[in-house]
């Protein structure tokens, strides 16, 4: 878990980058990409603060602010074991948005995030990745919130990637696209119907992994997210940094995980 811009900075720098770790596909799975940003508890929240953002960023999102709710859910144990479902209400956020609703800033109390929906790329720039977009609306945002909030610091960072691999023809097994799909067993039937599983992983240094996948008509949902949470608040620099780092293993991941078959579905130039 980075604790100090040192050590975030030290481990960013030996990170490959995207060009570096992974082809580029000319059809990547991906539905929607989301960084979202959790700042040290601040001052009561003021209404006004998407209004002032969004004349910071009105140029890149010219669409009409909109209003999104959210709903969190979670699990109370009790001797290690699942006794009540939760619900609660969700972080609110203002939306700002481009006129074909595609690219999206959301704002709430203490929390920031970027949205990228399909298409990622541009397909007929064959020399850009859709991170070559992504990464700056990240920064700009990023660096207009911190302009007009002037929060204490950053507390959490998570990149989430959300793919559909379209498959062709009936899906019976997910084992030919995912190395992580769940075994075949001896003794159950071989035809695959439905599939919904969620697994965590956590590095060395703190940084969690959440790794899903589930069956869909056509083809396989596969949402991975990266988290890195910090002891001490990050500057605007080391959290700039964590970002590199957090999509660096979201993207190292996403190979680990897909076989050669899934990378013909992306048509790999």
């Amino acid at each position: 878990m980075p604790t100090s811009g040192h050590e975030c900075h030290h481990e960013c720098h030996h990170m490959s980058t995207d060009s570096e770790t992974r082809s580029r596909y000319s059809n990547p799975p991906i539905i929607e990409a989301i960084c979202e940003f959790y700042f040290a508890p601040g001052l009561e929240w003021d209404p006004t603060l998407p209004g002032k953002l969004h004349t910071n960023l009105g140029d890149e999102y010219p669409g009409k602010p909109r209003h999104q709710e959210s709903i969190e859910f979670g699990v109370q144990f009790r001797g290690g074991s699942p006794q009540n479902f939760q619900f609660g209400e969700g972080p609110k956020k203002v939306q700002l948005i481009t006129e074909n609703e595609k690219r999206i800033v959301g704002i709430g109390r203490d929390v920031l995030s970027v949205h990228m929906l399909r298409p990622y790329q541009d397909p007929h720039d064959s020399d850009k990745t859709g991170w070559d977009e992504f990464r700056p609306r990240i920064s700009r945002a990023l660096s207009a919130y911190w302009e007009v909030v002037r929060p204490q610091g950053v507390k959490r960072v998570g990149i989430r990637y959300i793919n559909k691999l379209v498959v062709p023809g009936e899906v019976t097994t997910a084992k030919e696209y995912l190395n992580c799909a769940l075994p075949e067993v001896d003794g159950l039937p071989s035809r695959l119907v439905n599939l919904m599983s969620q697994v965590e992983y956590a590095y060395r240094d703190g940084v969690k992994l959440a790794l899903s996948q589930g069956k869909v008509e056509g083809g396989f949902i596969l949402d991975i997210a990266v988290i890195g949470e910090s002891d001490d608040v990050l500057t605007l620099e080391d959290t700039g940094a964590l970002v590199d780092d957090l999509r660096g293993r979201e993207r190292e991941a996403f190979e680990a995980v897909i076989t050669d078959k899934a990378r013909g579905l992306f048509n790999a130039a």
